[in-house]
Parts: structure tokens; C-alpha cells; sequence
């Protein structure tokens, strides 16, 4: 066993805060608005998950987005709290699955259908130019891709955007496509109430 060595605090005065930017703006580097996995490991769940399980376990851990993943741990889609609403379980009852009997990989959205932004680019642009080139895009989370590893690099959220640049926008629930409103014409938009599981 390793002995610990212990300081008193009485002549510190100082604390050690996180590197953050200051007064983040839409002309600012995109990498500000950037969740890396080499510095923040992304939120994955496996694909055999029960889809009712991981609603509870979202709503535990205050996501609202996972990274979908085989029994090998390789990239197969994602999933978000829009594919686990209501009206989607109800909808998958209706075509005569049993609740709960449903699972991540039958309400993901496969790897296959999915775009991704490459990192070279984001890189290379400012926020502006993200939520433009994002803005017809109803999602909230934008994956980024790593062109030279051939690996999911991380992503970018449009709560993560509208925060850093303090948008007056609903948060519990944006877009790119309203945050992109928001950032560049200054409107507020009304975000719909997302009904969840």
C-alpha cells in the first residue's frame, strides 16, 4: 500500500479552473463547438440493449444520444431520444413487435444511412460556416469523422452550439436548423415538445 502525502490549505488562495474560450462567437474556430473522443469518450451502447432499458438509462445520465455499437465494440449507427419517443414504440407495437421484445438495433439508425462531417473541414471552419452547412439539418448531433484513421472522431451538438454562443433558444430540445435561425437571423423558434418513452 502506497502512502499518501497530505498539505495543509491554509496559505492557498488560488483554484485551477478549466481552459475554456472566452466570448465564443459564430466567427470562432468550429473545433470551440467540438466533442472530442480523444479528450471525452463518446456515450456507446450495445445493439442487443433492450430499447426500453436504455430510455431509463438516457434519462439517468441526462444524454440524449448514444453511439450505437456490436458485441466487438465497432461503430454499427446511433441512437437518440427521438427514435425512442412514443410515438415510435407505438408505432413498432402496431406492426406487431411486443414492446418489450424491441431493441437498440431495431429503432438505431444504421451506419449506413448516416452523414458525418469530416474533421479536416471542421478543422478548417468557424462556427458560422458549420451551422450553414448545417442549415437544413433537423438533428441534434452532427458526427465527425477522422478521414485519416478511418474512425468516428466526435461530434458536434446543436445544444452544445447554442449554448457556447448563448442563443435564446430551448436547449432541452434544438436543432441545427434552429440554432442555425437563431445564430444567423436572430429568431427564436418555438422547438416542439419531444415526447419520450
Amino acid at each position: 500500500m502506497k502512502t499518501l502525502t497530505y498539505v495543509s490549505t491554509k496559505n492557498v488562495n488560488e483554484l485551477t479552473w478549466p481552459t475554456t474560450v472566452e466570448n465564443i462567437t459564430l466567427y470562432s474556430s468550429a473545433l470551440s463547438v467540438f466533442t472530442d473522443f480523444q479528450n471525452a469518450g463518446p456515450r456507446v451502447i450495445e445493439s442487443s440493449t433492450p430499447a426500453d432499458e436504455l430510455v431509463h438509462l438516457m434519462r439517468k445520465e441526462h444524454v440524449r444520444m448514444k453511439i450505437v455499437v456490436d458485441e466487438n465494440n465497432q461503430f454499427i449507427g446511433i441512437i437518440s431520444l427521438e427514435d425512442l419517443s412514443e410515438d415510435v414504440f407505438i408505432k413498432q407495437v402496431a406492426n406487431g413487435f411486443k414492446r418489450s421484445e424491441l431493441m437498440v438495433a431495431d429503432l438505431m439508425r444504421s451506419k449506413e444511412v448516416l452523414l458525418a462531417l469530416s474533421y479536416t473541414s471542421l478543422k478548417h471552419s468557424d462556427i458560422e460556416s458549420l451551422l450553414f452547412s448545417q442549415r437544413n439539418n433537423s438533428l441534434q448531433h452532427l458526427l465527425v469523422i477522422d478521414e485519416e484513421t478511418k474512425a468516428i472522431r466526435g461530434l458536434v451538438s446543436s445544444n452544445d452550439v447554442a449554448r457556447q454562443l448563448r442563443l435564446d433558444i430551448d436547449v432541452s430540445y434544438s436543432s441545427f436548423e434552429q440554432t442555425y435561425q437563431s445564430a444567423i437571423h436572430g429568431q427564436k423558434e418555438s422547438s416542439s415538445n419531444l415526447k419520450v418513452a
